[in-house]
């Protein structure tokens, strides 16, 4: 894992300020409170999995208030009013966050990890939970409907309908590697150490993920009946249990995305608008810099 340079955030994050939302979130999804328990945990977890990952609500708030660090951030209360009105979800970081609100103030122990990916150190978020002296992984930005239980003395093997996660401990480097697996393939995704990150670290991360490549294109995935789907840029792979198909987008776009993942195409027309206008101000400014 690298470092990252400590600066003095702007302001502070804190998983307790966000109750209303919670209990919005709860009363939607008919939860009735309880102690801290596995079945509690599971039943929570797949509630969650109906927001869906997208970085079009990103997007869109970078482009309205862009450098703002305070503003740019869908923090839960967002989050949620966007999903009842607009179907939408968050990207890693912010549904992350606000899973992680949820569980503590359900009387859950639990903490953010950082992950390292291909495209570099620290850019992707999930969630250990510990109850009953066990630990579970948590990370809906892959989707996870439950809990996986995190032991470093053999890998596990987590299964659903349409793929595989399986998680390997590395005993030299004392960290864990997370792939995704279907009849076909094996795909190595992230690798993170089980050690928390401070909320001060975590927010200078989310910040810096504006500036990243995954902002240069609308992503969608989600979980429908047996199958994941997920949606880059024009391209549609669709994993089920017989194998994947792959779909062009180009002439369905918007009907596309309001089927699968109930996004109205006046909203989806509005991210792409600004995702033009995000691109511009980018090359315009580095364009400046250059100079």
């Amino acid at each position: 894992m690298s470092s990252i340079i400590s600066l003095p955030p702007a302001f502070s994050l804190d998983p307790y300020r966000h109750g209303e939302s919670v209990q919005h979130f709860l009363k939607n999804f008919q939860i009735t409170p309880q102690p801290p328990s596995l079945a509690f945990l599971q039943k929570i977890v797949a509630a969650f999995s109906n927001l869906p990952y997208e970085n079009l609500s990103k997007i869109l708030k970078f482009n309205r208030v862009g450098e703002n660090e305070r503003e740019r951030l869908r923090l839960p209360e967002e989050i949620f009013e966007d999903h009842v009105r607009f179907r939408t979800g968050g990207t890693c970081f912010s549904l992350t966050f606000f899973l992680q609100s949820l569980l503590l103030q359900q009387g859950f122990v639990c903490y953010i990890i950082m992950g390292d990916m291909r495209a570099g150190p620290n850019i992707h978020c999930a969630l250990v939970v510990l109850l009953e002296d066990v630990k579970y992984l948590l990370d809906p930005g892959y989707l996870l409907q439950r809990p996986m239980p995190l032991d470093p003395n053999k890998p596990r093997l987590y299964h659903n309908e349409f793929n595989g996660v399986e998680l390997r401990f590395d005993i030299a480097a004392q960290s864990y590697d997370l792939f995704t697996f279907t009849r076909e393939a094996i795909k190595w995704r992230y690798r993170f150490v089980d050690h928390p990150t401070p909320l001060d670290e975590f927010l200078q991360h989310w910040q810096a993920s504006f500036h990243r490549n995954g902002m240069h294109g609308l992503c969608l995935t989600r979980v429908h009946a047996d199958e994941l789907i997920f949606v880059h840029k024009e391209f549609m792979r669709i994993t089920s249990p017989a194998g994947k198909r792959n779909r062009n987008l180009k002439r369905n776009y918007h009907a596309t995305i309001q089927e699968v993942f109930g996004i109205g195409p006046e909203y989806v027309e509005q991210a792409l608008a600004a995702l033009r206008e995000n691109m511009a101000r980018t090359r315009a400014s580095e364009v400046g810099l250059a100079r």
